[in-house]
């Protein structure tokens, strides 16, 4: 089946022997391209996971794991990296989980009692964007660094601030698919199962990574890099 195919069982191309590597939007293109239908499945795969509400986090992580592993271009199986995280660091992963989900909720009720009043509803497009690129980034980095979780979370409230220029546009593509979900529903509902969440996680998981990798993994002397 397409959707579950590992990716490395692909044929490609090939690569041209003095080819210079490929960068920025070349190489999210190049990735998605050849992840697309992996991406459908994913999205597939975390709604029914994620369901529940409070396997959430469990689902979340291990959404981000594998998109994580797609754009660092490893060999990935989506089904088997999905099952596998599902039951890694589950306790913490469940707790995050919580806590978006809160921050979703406490957001969903300020934006109902604000009203007409702009000033209220800027505060919550604020709290908003704040909340998408501290869990945009905490994901990925939870599932990819070995870190603890104060570090993880004093690294995902500072990384995506100094990394404006990545997180803020990859924040705007997962809203606008969200906002085009909800607007068009019950019309987008293949739209729903197959792409907002997985094509999401992807681009945020490459805008993050090139940030975690830049800044947290090559400035830890070992490493901390999770398989």
């Amino acid at each position: 089946m397409a959707l579950f195919r590992p990716s490395y069982l692909k044929e490609g191309p090939g690569i041209e022997k003095d080819a210079p590597p490929k960068t920025g939007l070349a190489l999210f293109f190049e990735i998605l391209g050849r992840e697309f239908w992996q991406v459908l499945g994913l999205n597939l795969l975390f709604l029914v996971c994620a369901l529940p509400l409070v396997t959430f986090g469990m689902a979340r992580a291990a959404l981000s794991k594998c998109t994580v592993n797609m754009v660092r271009d490893r060999p990935n199986d989506v089904w088997y990296d999905f099952r596998r995280q599902l039951t890694q660091d589950w306790k913490r992963n469940t707790l995050f989980g919580l806590a978006e989900l809160f921050c979703v909720g406490l957001l969903l009720t300020g934006s109902r009692l604000a009203g007409g009043s702009v000033a209220a509803l800027a505060a919550v497009l604020m709290g908003a964007v704040f909340c998408g690129l501290f869990f945009g980034y905490l994901w990925p980095m939870a599932v990819a660094v070995d870190l603890p979780v104060k570090a993880l979370l004093k690294n995902a409230l500072i990384l995506p601030l100094a990394c404006l220029h990545h997180s803020l546009p990859a924040l705007a593509v997962g809203a606008l698919l969200g906002v085009l979900s909800f607007w068009l529903f019950p019309l987008s509902l293949p739209l729903v199962l197959f792409i907002p969440f997985g094509l999401s996680s992807f681009v945020m998981s490459f805008a993050a990574w090139s940030d975690i990798k830049r800044l947290i993994i090559r400035g830890n002397n070992n490493g901390g890099e999770n398989i």
